[in-house]
């Protein structure tokens, strides 16, 4: 974080500027690839009971997961894990990678290194207005393609898709 100066000292929480519906996820970005020049990005999510992405990877970035509050059971590689509140996983990238709410909600920190996951959840959200749900049915062939379509921008890929 060499390039970082002192002018890039921030506090921010979740508010109706940095907060999306994304997929099935409440997702805010208290910290943006903007912010750190680049360098990481972090964004905290709150996830329903039985949420979570289909198995991808990510070629460009690593990910880590604190979570903050409830159970999230990751698939990373081909070792699964049941993670608790206070604990925190690391995945690398290009490596096949998922999670499930087991909880019935969750609340965790995604910290992506360098960033673009920011502007993968701005591209594809939406402003999150209180009291949003999530569309639970499946994804119409319309949403899929546009999943695929950013997700590639990204250099984010689906095994099995």
């Amino acid at each position: 974080m060499s390039n970082l100066s002192k002018a890039n000292v921030m506090h921010r929480n979740n508010n109706k500027e940095n907060t999306f519906l994304f997929l099935t996820d409440v997702n805010s970005i208290l910290v943006s690839g903007e912010d750190t020049n680049g360098e990481f990005c972090v964004v905290h999510c709150a996830v329903k009971k039985d949420d979570g992405p289909p198995l991808h990877l990510h070629e460009k970035e690593d990910e880590s997961f604190y979570v903050l509050d409830g159970e999230i059971e990751m698939t990373l590689g081909t070792q699964t894990i049941v993670v608790k509140s206070g604990e925190y996983v690391f995945a690398p990238r290009g490596i096949p990678h998922t999670f499930k709410v087991k909880s019935d909600t969750a609340k965790f920190l995604v910290t992506a290194y360098p960033a673009g996951f920011d502007s993968f959840v701005k591209e594809l959200g939406v402003p999150y207005v209180e009291g949003m749900e999530a569309h639970v049915e499946p994804p119409t062939p319309e949403a899929m393609q546009k999943l695929l379509s950013v997700s590639k921008k990204y250099h984010i890929t689906y095994p099995g898709l």
